[in-house]
């Protein structure tokens, strides 16, 4: 670990998982913090990965040290509010640059857990493919199924109909990065992601939450990993953030 990691302002319930000597952070974003502010100011947010300055035209955080230097952490990509996990900075804008550019081409393996909530249909082995359009409700961005940019996510199921719940445990590797993509392309399926609040099962939702006693989108991001060029060198890098408690307490629940 990074001895830079001890005056670093990570935002509360988040944490530094690892770090790479050229400059790349990976963080753990609990669920309900904000990947980056959302207001235009460039004030320092709150419930947000980074309790420092942002500058949403750069996509860096900013803040001095304790000697008075500027430091910096360019987000990469982002996390819808409600989902955990791992989610990766750099602390040079030519890194991010490059790192971006490698997300953009797909070359950034991405996988994510989720706890859906049992269909009828059974999963194996699958790829999903959506061409999803993006629009707004009442104010509210939705997304569905239509004549807009196609969704890829690769699918494999890990847990099949367990616990009290029967719920089953989901392994998702997108291979195209899409608003709420995951989310959508599980709805579609009927097999809705447990605790999503705008395609989930909300009566179901509702029922198992309360007796779980856990209020959450069971949606985490579990591992990055990559491998780029950078200034002629070969760069590789991956982090792993674990299952939260919350998922193996409902998948490990016994039949009443």
């Amino acid at each position: 670990m990074n001895t830079a990691c001890e005056h670093f302002p990570i935002g509360k319930q988040c944490k530094v998982i690892s770090t790479h000597d050229c400059g790349i952070w990976a963080f753990e974003k609990a669920p309900g913090v904000l990947s980056h502010p959302n207001n235009e100011r460039r004030t320092k947010p709150s419930n947000c990965l980074l309790s420092a300055d942002y500058d949403r035209e750069e996509e860096s955080y900013y803040w001095k040290d304790g000697q008075g230097k500027k430091r910096n952490i360019f987000l990469l990509h982002r996390l819808d509010s409600p989902t955990s996990g791992v989610i990766l900075g750099a602390s040079t804008k030519k890194l991010a640059s490059c790192l971006k550019d490698a997300f953009a081409r797909r070359e950034i393996k991405k996988t994510y857990h989720a706890i859906v909530i049992a269909s009828g249909k059974r999963v194996k082995n699958e790829t999903w493919k959506d061409n999803l359009v993006k629009k707004r409700e009442k104010g509210k961005l939705r997304v569905t199924r239509g004549k807009g940019p196609i969704a890829i996510t690769k699918v494999h199921m890990e847990r099949e109909k367990t616990g009290r719940y029967g719920l089953n445990l989901l392994e998702l590797t997108p291979q195209t990065g899409r608003t709420h993509q995951l989310r959508v392309q599980c709805a579609l399926r009927r097999m809705p992601v447990l605790g999503d609040k705008n395609y989930g099962d909300f009566s179901l939702n509702r029922k198992i939450l309360r007796a779980s006693k856990t209020d959450r989108l069971f949606l985490h991001a579990s591992k990055i990993s990559l491998s780029v060029k950078f200034q002629g060198q070969e760069l590789e890098f991956s982090a792993e953030s674990p299952l939260p408690r919350p998922f193996g307490k409902l998948l490990s629940s016994k039949q009443p």
